[in-house]
């Protein structure tokens, strides 16, 4: 499997950062690479909700949630086409009085492992930066503005 991940220390409680992350339809708020996110389902994210997500300049798909653990972390996945699942996960842990957040795509599948270099140097690096550096501004900002 080709994996790219990216950590971060955000000065912001462990639970807000933990609420930023699983209000995806609100990304694009902090996540300049994406247009647009649309829940497929009602309630809140769990194992089993589905996601369009739609990034800038690219066709969308639909991420369905594999892992959910309340306060802590979720991972889901993407086919892209024949050949090739793109596996996605986000991470929160308290940090002190802070909170670090690890963002990481793989790609898996005879497809994944041939384009799996190419993706690691170029999509799962700017889309995991983008995510985790727009994440810290967008929660420190908002810390710092006293906003609810």
């Amino acid at each position: 499997m080709a994996r790219y991940a990216r950590s971060i220390r955000i000065d912001a409680p462990a639970a807000d950062v933990w609420a930023a992350m699983v209000d995806v339809e609100r990304w694009p708020v902090w996540a300049s690479q994406l247009k647009l996110l649309t829940r497929l389902d009602t309630g809140p994210l769990a194992a089993g909700s589905r996601v369009r997500v739609k990034p800038k300049g690219m066709p969308g798909s639909v991420w369905q949630v594999t892992d959910y653990e309340e306060g802590n972390c979720f991972t889901w996945a993407s086919s892209l086409g024949p050949g090739m699942l793109v596996i996605g996960g986000h991470e929160v842990t308290a940090a002190g009085e802070g909170t670090d957040a690890e963002f990481w795509l793989e790609a898996s599948g005879p497809l994944g492992k041939l384009l799996g270099p190419f993706l690691r140097r170029t999509v799962f690096s700017r889309n995991t930066r983008s995510a985790t550096e727009g994440l810290k501004s967008y929660m420190e900002k908002r810390g710092s503005a006293s906003m609810p």
